[in-house]
C-alpha cells in the first residue's frame, strides 16, 4: 500500500499496546515517510520516548484514510527509536505486513442528543450536544465553523442513563458540514474503541425499537 496516498506529514497515527490484560492507547504524529518507514513524532512517558521492544507485548498501528472513510490497521509493525536528518529524535515505524482494511461508514449511528464536553489540544473543556454514535465513531454540533480542524485529536465525554454509561474518548476529526439551524456537526473517528461503546449503541437501538413501537 502507499502510505503517501492516504496520509501526509502532520497526520495522525494510533499505536495500541497489549502486554497481558493491560491495553494502552498512543497518539502521535507523522513526520516525513522514507519507504516503508513512517518517522513519527517520539511517543513520550514520563519524559522519556517509549521503547515497543518489551517481550511480550503486541502492537497495532491504525491510520484513518480520511476521503475514503476507511480505518486501516497493522499488526506487528516494527517500531524503533532513532534519529529524523541525524538531529531530531523520532519513532521509526516499519510496516511489514498488509493492512487490515475496515469501512467504518457501513456502521450504524444511532442519534443520542445529550450534553457533552470536548477537549482540543490544550483548550479548557467545552460545552457541546453529541447528535450520534457508532461502534467506532461520535458526531457533536457545535457553533462555529473551522472550531475543529479536520484531522486533529480531540477528547470527547459524556454519559447517560444517569451515569450508567461513561465515556471520555480520544478521537479524530473526520468531516464538517453545516447544518440548516446555522450549526456545524463535527464526525469524529474513534480509533480504538471501548467494548463499552459498542454495548451502548445496542443499548439505544433497543430503547428506540420499543419507543417506535409503543412498548414503553
Amino acid at each position: 500500500m502507499d502510505i503517501a496516498s492516504i496520509l501526509a506529514p502532520g497526520g495522525a497515527l494510533t499505536l495500541k499496546v497489549k502486554n497481558a490484560d493491560a491495553v494502552a492507547d498512543f497518539d502521535t504524529t507523522l513526520i516525513d515517510i522514507v519507504g516503508d518507514c513512517l518517522l513519527c513524532e517520539p511517543i513520550m512517558h514520563e519524559g522519556k520516548a517509549v521503547n515497543f521492544k518489551a517481550p511480550g507485548i503486541k502492537l497495532e498501528l491504525s491510520i484513518f484514510d480520511v476521503k475514503a472513510g476507511k480505518l486501516y490497521c497493522w499488526k506487528q509493525p516494527d517500531i524503533r527509536l532513532g534519529y529524523y536528518r541525524k538531529k531530531t529524535l523520532c519513532q521509526l515505524i516499519y510496516l511489514t505486513s498488509e493492512p487490515i482494511e475496515i469501512n467504518r461508514r457501513a456502521n450504524y449511528r444511532q442519534y443520542i442528543g445529550i450534553p457533552g464536553k470536548v477537549v482540543y489540544f490544550r483548550s479548557p473543556p467545552k460545552d457541546i450536544i453529541i447528535r450520534d454514535v457508532s461502534n467506532n465513531g461520535v458526531g457533536f454540533l457545535s457553533e462555529k465553523k473551522g472550531e475543529y480542524k479536520v484531522g486533529k485529536m480531540v477528547n470527547v465525554s459524556f454519559n447517560d442513563e444517569d451515569g450508567r454509561f461513561k465515556f471520555d474518548l480520544r478521537c479524530q476529526i473526520v468531516r464538517e458540514r453545516e447544518l440548516e439551524n446555522g450549526r456545524f456537526e463535527y464526525g469524529c473517528f474513534v480509533p480504538n474503541p471501548p467494548y463499552m461503546l459498542g454495548s451502548y449503541v445496542a443499548y439505544k437501538q433497543i430503547e428506540e425499537r420499543k419507543r417506535v413501537l409503543g412498548h414503553i
